[in-house]
């Protein structure tokens, strides 16, 4: 990915005094708490860029969010305890006014549910098709191991990096894998949204990260999967370049090669 995407990650905007409120805000539909996910939407009489910063601590996650009543779906993935929930919408420049929040609080008894649900970041679909092509693929294989390996090796041996796309893309870019998956090419962003779906709809715990890796100069995006107890690294555009040009690779990666700067 070029450094475009950090424009995704940290938003340095200025919060300042609320405007009027309107005769309807934004909706916050907690009806999935118990799944670490929380649902808003917001039909403005505007077209304002409008965004969702979810806080707990001293850590925040900023999205984006249209102002056409479209639902989207954001993760608690930040552990048990208080979430504020705040929608915000842009006056000029990067100053942003308040128009409303809601409080949550997270008491999941397994917080890798969190990691299952269809996001803004990885949307999807019981009848997408590269939602179906999995089940397909997977056919009655019952270890956990065999599945990742079945998908993993279906990513990398059909896609193909796009580095045409890379000048095309805007600040509010978001995967769609029903398009990776007819087109059969991506970005990072997108092999990595569409590992995790595939993997979450068969109710495999799966994270799309952020950060950085010996393995790319720019900021990158890559999958954790929950496997035999344990958090593996599986970076499946690397390794389907790699897999092009004829060099060795495994499945899993080594942690010291990865830093992570978020999570979804």
């Amino acid at each position: 990915m070029r450094k475009w995407i950090i424009m995704l990650l940290i938003m340095g905007f200025m919060v300042v005094n609320p405007l009027k409120a309107e005769a309807s805000g934004p909706v916050f539909d907690t009806s999935d708490l118990d799944r670490g996910v929380v649902h808003v939407h917001y039909n403005a009489s505007h077209d304002r860029p409008l965004r969702v910063m979810i806080t707990k601590g001293d850590q925040r996650y900023t999205y984006q969010l249209k102002p056409d009543g479209t639902v989207d779906s954001f993760p608690l993935q930040m552990g048990n305890g208080t979430y504020k929930i705040d929608v915000v919408q842009n006056i000029g420049g990067n100053r942003y006014s308040f128009v409303d929040s809601t409080q949550v609080n997270l008491a999941l008894e397994d917080p890798n549910l969190v990691f299952l649900n269809s996001i803004q970041e990885i949307r999807w679909a019981s009848e997408d098709p590269p939602i179906q092509n999995s089940a397909r693929m997977i056919g009655d294989k019952t270890s956990k191991d065999q599945q990742i390996q079945t998908v993993y090796e279906y990513i990398i041996n059909n896609y193909r990096y796009d580095f045409d796309k890379i000048p095309t893309l805007t600040s509010t870019y978001l995967p769609d894998i029903v398009q990776t998956y007819r087109v059969k090419k991506g970005i990072c962003y997108d092999y990595s949204s569409l590992l995790a779906a595939m993997k979450r709809s068969e109710a495999i715990p799966v994270k799309l990260v952020k950060g950085y890796t010996s393995h790319v100069d720019e900021y990158h995006a890559w999958n954790e999967v929950y496997l035999n107890g344990k958090w593996h690294i599986i970076d499946s555009t690397v390794d389907a370049v790699y897999q092009q040009h004829g060099n060795d690779f495994t499945m899993i990666k080594n942690p010291s090669e990865y830093q992570k700067v978020y999570e979804y």
